[in-house]
């Protein structure tokens, strides 16, 4: 990073990042300078790679950055142009969108991730706070995507602000942290259902509770709540939102092709995925030794790379997933080095092979003789009763025959 930047003042800071205001002392112009908090070797190497490819996108839906690279602190910082306009949560204050409204934002948010999944970018974390929208009236909207390398950052660390960050979060990313272009569709059609509808497609208290609404796809269809849209429209948004990876459309230019056509299959609402089992403990357990479980303010977001599909493929996404280590997340996967007391079940008797057919002229083999010692110890007390009765009885009938 380059010392061209003289900062101004802080604009805003998340558990992720901070914000500040900085100008160009070679062109004057005032720019975005973030700060990303991380100092993990691991993470500034994703942000390295994730930005570089950022940089040679042109696309004019997304962040025009200026300049990007580590700080003199150690910290990696990029350097970006002015966002005008306004969130898309803060123009939903005044109500959902309509359908002029969108379809131009439904649009353009498509183009951009087209671009990106085509690149081999996955955003990992899209929401409605990381789009940006200008412009007085539908006809002349810009949409701008950003939120790159800022994950699930939150304002604080409220429940209701972990909330908002994580109400996006595809199941896959709740169950194993798993994140690719068909995650962004879902986020996309999360965000989508939440412009028309003013309000988000999972409400929960807790995060628990979220986890298991995005899971068991407990939401509203959207159809009873967005009547003032073609059917279509919705129907379309609720495929994106299928709880089903493989339901969904693999990409944003496979979900793209079937809104221009104004098609969709038929929504997944009516099918809802079935919930893992979960094991209910006696007592709530405290975390195995060796085992760290950071409290959900210490979760941060920072991007990864993924697996490249082929030799030569470039493959970035704009966060990890920090939820696979929260424990309303990890009570649902197996935790290293605990493993399920099981009750082992009785032993039991062996069982004798079943006689086999017998040759034709053998004679069966005669029972063993019971064992007459054997009864007689078993019937001792009787054994002896008869025995007085018959000694009592012999000396009548002698005392009997000698009169």
């Amino acid at each position: 990073m380059s010392n061209r930047f003289e900062i101004l003042r802080p604009l805003e800071e998340d558990t992720a990042s901070k914000l500040l205001l900085v100008r160009d002392n070679k062109r004057g112009d005032e720019l975005r300078l973030r700060r990303f908090k991380t100092q993990k070797p691991e993470e500034i190497e994703g942000l390295k790679e994730l930005f570089r490819q950022l940089a040679g996108l042109q696309d004019t839906h997304l962040d025009r950055l200026i300049d990007y690279g580590a700080d003199k602190d150690g910290f990696y910082t990029i350097v970006a142009g002015s966002l005008p306009g306004e969130t898309l949560p803060e123009m939903l204050e005044r109500g959902p969108l309509t359908e002029k409204e969108f379809t131009t934002l439904t649009t353009q948010l498509l183009e951009v991730l087209s671009a990106l999944h085509e690149d081999a970018i996955v955003h990992g974390s899209l929401r409605p706070e990381y789009v940006r929208i200008s412009g007085k009236s539908a006809a002349d909207w810009q949409v701008t995507l950003h939120g790159f390398g800022q994950g699930f950052a939150s304002k604080n660390d409220s429940p209701e602000e972990q909330i908002r960050a994580y109400r996006c979060t595809a199941p896959e990313q709740w169950l194993d942290g798993t994140t690719r272009r068909r995650t962004d569709v879902y986020a996309l059609g999360c965000t989508l259902y939440e412009a028309l509808t003013a309000r988000a497609p999972f409400d929960a208290r807790v995060m628990k509770e979220l986890r298991l609404k995005h899971l068991g796809h407990d939401i509203t269809p959207l159809t009873k709540l967005a009547s003032h849209v073609p059917a279509w429209m919705t129907t379309w948004v609720m495929h994106l939102m299928s709880a089903d990876p493989e339901l969904r459309p693999r990409k944003a230019a496979a979900a793209r092709e079937l809104f221009e056509k104004r098609e969709a299959p038929q929504p997944a609402e009516t099918t809802p995925r079935p919930q893992p089992v979960q094991q209910q403990p006696a007592a709530p357990a405290a975390p195995p030794p060796g085992v760290s479980m950071p409290p959900p303010q210490n979760l941060r977001s920072a991007p990864v790379i993924l697996p490249s599909p082929q030799p030569g493929a470039r493959n970035a996404t704009s966060s990890t997933i920090p939820i696979a280590a929260g424990p309303h997340v990890a009570a649902n996967r197996p935790k290293s080095g605990v493993t399920n007391s099981v009750v082992p079940a009785p032993p039991r008797k062996a069982m004798s092979p079943a006689p086999g057919p017998r040759p034709a002229g053998l004679k069966p083999a005669p029972a063993p003789a019971p064992d007459l010692l054997s009864k007689l110890k078993q019937q001792k007390p009787v054994v002896i009763t008869a025995a007085v009765v018959l000694v009592l009885l012999s000396l009548f009938m002698i005392s009997r025959c000698g009169s």
